[in-house]
């Protein structure tokens, strides 16, 4: 039921709207954080130094990633939490700026402090944050992030924004998916 551009919240109103087939899996596959993490970024470009937040906050999308994992296992499914996706922050910057000018990117950088890669902190922030709600819950976290650092040229897996996974990084991301689930099922 993954769309483009969901957050936590929109998530948590998709699982409701699927609750019977939730009810009806065994699992339930979880992934978000990587649209949570986000920035309005034309409100960065407009005004670099005032205060700007993420899409979700991190203490919201922490508390709500857990209020999801308690739904899905009062319908009857095991949750299965997955980290995020690689990011490459050089395609994302651009992408994210590319209709903004002169004026716009450079309003941007200098709220990123001077460093395109600081764009990757917040994504993996979020990333880490699956790991710790996983730990906490006592929810399997399976490993999406890896497999594309596996490979030395992993640009192909993603799209033209940097963030989301292209038809490749999808396949990957499948594979390695089903992988760690032969090794997790056993276990529960």
């Amino acid at each position: 039921y993954s769309r483009m551009g969901c957050t936590i919240t929109r998530g948590a109103q998709i699982a409701e709207q699927h609750a019977d087939a939730i009810a009806g899996s065994d699992v339930t596959l979880v992934e978000f954080g990587g649209n949570d993490s986000d920035f309005c970024w034309t409100d960065i470009a407009s005004n670099p130094n005032d205060n700007h937040y993420p899409m979700t906050e991190l203490p919201t999308f922490r508390q709500m990633y857990r209020d999801l994992i308690a739904r899905i296992r009062q319908l009857g499914s095991q949750p299965i939490l997955l980290t995020l996706p690689l990011i490459d922050y050089r395609r994302f910057y651009n992408f994210v700026t590319r209709n903004m000018g002169e004026q716009g990117r450079s309003n941007v950088l200098t709220w990123l402090g001077g460093q395109e890669e600081r764009i990757r902190n917040y994504h993996d922030m979020y990333s880490l944050a699956v790991y710790h709600i996983g730990y906490q819950e006592r929810v399997p976290v399976l490993d999406i992030t890896s497999p594309f650092l596996h490979n030395r040229d992993y640009l192909p897996y993603l799209c033209v924004d940097g963030i989301h996974p292209s038809q490749q990084g999808h396949d990957l991301i499948a594979e390695s998916v089903m992988q760690q689930l032969n090794r997790v099922l056993p276990q529960m």
